[in-house]
């Protein structure tokens, strides 16, 4: 009897071994990787922790938004009730600006621009208050068990989620091809008071060429980290991708990287980028960053190849639908090159002398 628990507690430490050595390094504290045709999560490191979540919280805010069916070419202001007195937050929507209401969606989904998020949520029928109890009734109905608003921005610290219920937002959000559109133009010039102002994508994945990117959105304040939800099609299907509390861009973008990788088989850890470790980072903590990846908890699918098929990305101002389904399976050629420099700077835009937006960004 003895023997038989002996060879158990053996076989044990080793499943437990190999695990721990199919683990990528990932910096961020918490993350999930969701294939959503299979609905089975593939990967998770503290999935279930509450965490501020900063401006993922407007996919919420762009659901309630579309769901309440007000006219999207109506006109709304921007007032003195959209400054941000709790951040102190930079804007480029002036006070007394108005833009139709599809405009102001826009701008808060692909810019995370704080004043757009609040206008429309004052647009709503009952003010700001009744939109703010709509999110909160939305993330009941879709079971997201822990999550809560406080506001419409996400700039709130009090604005709180898991992982795992981002994955839920996220996967309802995907089914609004205006959210899908907005969130993954790459840059977008809107005429406000005559002037006609550029405005950058906060998210660096949708201009990553290999990253067939189906929605996303960037979020960040000091309590909530680096934060990211990612709907992307990899080479056997549509995978969302949940990363909470990065310390830093760097540090989210090489958790994509390794993610990507992983998925596609490959076990080599990417680093910050040197960039990123000189201003961010010792050597020291990084170390210690690294070493987080034994509390990743893996759940493994067997990826299977598939066929190609042309990729279905968009030029920046082409208006995208969403796949008509969460449990659709689409497979398009979905290339890696190993060692390809990804370019992680944020305000530098593809084509030259073009003024682009990154103000949110700080806090966005």
């Amino acid at each position: 009897m003895k023997m038989m628990k002996f060879i158990c507690a053996l076989l044990l430490a080793a499943v437990s071994f190999c695990a721990r050595a199919d683990t990528p390094p990932l910096y961020s504290p918490s993350v999930i990787v969701y294939d959503v045709a299979r609905g089975e999560v593939l990967l998770e490191k503290n999935a279930d922790d509450v965490r501020p979540i900063a401006s993922l919280t407007k996919l919420m805010t762009a659901m309630i938004v579309i769901d309440n069916a007000q006219a999207m070419a109506d006109t709304l202001t921007i007032d003195g009730n959209d400054i941000d007195r709790l951040k102190h937050s930079g804007s480029r929507l002036p006070i007394g600006a108005s833009l139709q209401r599809e405009d102001l969606l826009r701008l808060a989904l692909m810019s995370s621009e704080n004043r757009a998020a609040s206008a429309l949520s004052r647009s709503f029928p009952g003010g700001q208050t009744a939109f703010i109890q709509q999110m909160n009734r939305r993330a009941q109905a879709l079971h997201m068990v822990d999550t809560h608003f406080e506001d419409p921005t996400g700039l709130s610290p009090d604005n709180v989620s898991t992982a795992r219920d981002v994955v839920k937002m996220a996967r309802e959000a995907s089914h609004y091809p205006l959210i899908s559109s907005f969130t993954t133009l790459s840059a977008y010039a809107q005429t406000i008071g005559g002037y006609t102002r550029f405005y950058h994508n906060t998210d660096p994945v949708i201009r990553w060429d290999d990253w067939d990117v189906q929605l996303a959105k960037t979020g960040y304040t000091r309590e909530a980290g680096r934060c990211i939800v990612v709907d992307v099609i990899m080479h056997d299907g549509p995978v969302i991708i949940v990363l909470l509390g990065a310390r830093s861009s760097g540090a989210r973008t090489a958790d994509l990287a390794t993610i990507r990788n992983w998925v596609d088989g490959d076990q080599t850890p990417v680093g910050v980028p040197r960039l990123y470790h000189a201003t961010a980072h010792s050597h020291h903590h990084h170390a210690a960053l690294v070493s987080q990846a034994h509390s990743v908890k893996v759940r493994f699918a067997a990826w299977r190849p598939v066929s190609t098929v042309p990729s279905r990305r968009h030029a920046t101002h082409h208006i995208r639908a969403s796949r008509t389904g969460a449990q659709a399976f689409l497979t398009p050629t979905v290339q890696h090159h190993h060692g390809k420099r990804l370019d992680v700077r944020h305000g530098v835009s593809e084509h030259a002398g073009i003024e682009v937006s990154n103000v949110n960004e700080r806090f966005g």
